[in-house]
């Protein structure tokens, strides 16, 4: 990951954030993405394209923190989305590794953070014919995780 001259923002529960965490929240919520539209075994277009859409229209006006190319954080997600993708990343492994920073920083994701997730989720789930049994199981699992 890169290193940051690193600012402090708020998030909606005001709890501080500085720019490092803001890129490691959004590049695991890539890897979660990925993981929900690569549930069938691949990446339909659809899918990387609801993703932009998702990022463009709810993620990239949500705060503004920005790494020190001038990259606003919330690409992030694309990038880890697109990473995954070009390593054919298994979409267990990528669910886990968003599970896993979910539950080791939990207060990073306040409620209005797993509304948007969970509503990014289940957009792409839908944007290729439909939610499959797979991707309805993770998004299942992902609500489980975010109500426990």
């Amino acid at each position: 990951m890169f290193s940051c001259a690193c600012t402090f923002n708020t998030f909606s529960n005001n709890t501080p954030m500085n720019t490092t965490a803001y890129q490691d929240m959004y590049a695991s919520s890539g890897y979660l993405f990925y993981g929900i539209a690569a549930s069938d075994g691949r990446i339909a277009k659809a899918e990387g394209q609801k993703l932009k859409e998702e990022v463009t229209k709810h993620w990239l006006p949500l705060e503004n923190s920005r790494d020190e190319f001038g990259t606003d954080a919330a690409h992030y997600i694309g990038i880890s989305f697109d990473y995954a993708n070009d390593q054919e990343m298994d979409a267990e492994e990528a669910f886990a590794k968003f599970l896993d920073d979910y539950q080791q920083e939990p207060a990073r994701y306040d409620h209005t953070m797993k509304e948007l997730i969970l509503k990014t989720a289940s957009a792409i789930a839908s944007s290729f014919a439909g939610k499959n049994k797979a991707e309805l199981v993770r998004l299942s699992r992902l609500q489980v995780a975010f109500n426990a």
